[in-house]
C-alpha cells in the first residue's frame, strides 16, 4: 500500500510538471498574436477618455485617431469584427475591472441584427485562447464552454485549445490591419459586391430576439451607469434605409440617461456605393466622413473638450 501511494504521488508530481510545460505553450501563443488589444486590456494598459466598442461596423467605420486629433481626447477602438453583443459586454466588464473607466463609450449598434441570432456575430473565443494564463480569461472561457473551473485552476492543459498549438507568428491581413488606435478601416472595395440601395423601411419585431442578447445589451448599460460612463449608442450607416422601428426598440431597452447618435440619413454619400466596401461597411473615405459626424457630435452635444 505504501509503495502504491508513493507511485501515485510520483505520477502526480510528474503529471503536474508535465502540465506546467503547457504554460510555455500558452505564453508563446500570446507572443505570436498580432492583435494585442485584449492583452493590453487585461494588463490595465488602456486608460482612455473615449472608448469605441462593438463589432465590425465600429472597427471599419470609426477611426479613433481622427477623433483624438480633433477633440484632444485620448481615444481607442475596441471593436472586434464578427463579435456579438455578449462579447461586447465581456469587453466592457474587462475594461472597467482592469483599467480606469473612460468618460465616454461609443457603442456601435448593428442595425437590425444586434439582438437576434446571426452566425456572423459570435463570442470571439479565439481572442481569449492566447491569453489563458490570465485568470480572468480562463474563467470566462470555462463559462463560455461550460467546462469546470476547478480542473482549470490547477490543470493548465485543461485551459488550452488547438488554437494555442498554432505557434506560427500571426500577421495582419488586408481586411484586418489594426492601426495603433485600434481601428481597422478598409481602403478597397470588395469586387464581388454588386450593391443596390434599399430605400424601404425595415419593420423590426421582437419575435426573434434572444433573452441572453437582450440581457447582455442591458448589462453594458448598467456597467456604464455603475461606473459613471456616458454611453452613446451609435447607429452607423449601411447600404439601406435606417430602420426607425429597430431604433425605437433600442431606445426602449436603453431607458433614460443614454445618448443616441444616428448618422445623417439625408447625406447622399451614404447612398453612394463608392463609399462602401460591402453592404454593411464603409471604405476609409466613407469612414472619415462618418467619423467627422461623430466628432461634431462629441464637440457640440457632449462637449468633450
Amino acid at each position: 500500500m505504501k509503495k502504491f501511494a508513493l507511485k501515485l504521488l510520483l505520477f502526480a508530481a510528474i503529471f503536474l510538471i508535465y502540465d506546467k510545460v503547457f504554460i510555455l505553450v500558452a505564453r508563446r501563443s500570446a507572443e505570436t498574436e498580432i492583435d494585442k488589444r485584449l492583452e493590453y486590456l487585461v494588463k490595465g494598459e488602456i486608460n482612455k477618455d473615449i472608448i469605441v466598442a462593438g463589432s465590425s461596423t465600429g472597427s471599419r467605420d470609426i477611426i479613433a485617431s481622427q477623433i483624438e486629433e480633433e477633440t484632444g481626447q485620448s481615444v481607442y477602438n475596441l471593436c472586434y469584427p464578427g463579435s456579438s453583443v455578449e462579447f461586447h459586454e465581456f469587453i466592457m466588464n474587462t475594461l472597467v475591472q482592469f483599467n480606469e473607466a473612460p468618460e465616454v463609450v461609443l457603442l456601435m449598434v448593428d442595425d437590425d441584427i444586434e439582438l437576434v441570432q446571426r452566425e456572423s456575430l459570435i463570442f470571439r473565443k479565439d481572442r481569449l485562447y492566447p491569453l489563458v494564463e490570465h485568470k480572468h480569461i480562463w474563467k470566462e472561457l470555462a463559462k463560455q464552454e461550460n467546462t469546470g473551473q476547478i480542473f482549470s485552476s490547477f490543470m493548465f492543459l485543461q485551459r488550452l485549445s488547438k488554437y494555442n498549438f498554432d505557434l506560427r507568428q500571426k500577421s495582419f491581413t488586408p481586411l484586418d490591419t489594426i492601426m495603433e488606435c485600434g481601428s481597422m478601416p478598409i481602403s478597397w472595395k470588395s469586387k464581388y459586391m454588386q450593391l443596390e440601395y434599399n430605400y424601404k423601411e425595415r419593420l423590426y419585431t421582437t419575435e426573434k430576439e434572444l433573452p441572453e442578447k437582450v440581457a447582455a445589451f442591458q448589462g453594458i448599460i448598467e456597467t456604464c451607469r455603475a461606473n459613471n460612463i456616458k454611453l452613446v449608442l451609435v447607429f452607423p450607416p449601411i447600404f439601406e434605409a435606417h430602420s426607425k422601428s429597430f431604433e425605437n426598440r433600442i431606445r426602449k431597452l436603453a431607458g433614460e440617461g443614454v445618448e443616441f447618435f444616428i448618422y445623417d440619413t439625408d447625406n447622399e454619400i451614404y447612398r453612394n456605393e463608392d463609399y462602401y466596401n460591402d453592404q454593411n461597411h464603409l471604405m476609409r473615405k466613407g469612414a472619415e466622413v462618418f467619423t467627422n459626424e461623430i466628432i461634431n457630435f462629441l464637440n457640440t452635444d457632449l462637449m468633450v473638450q
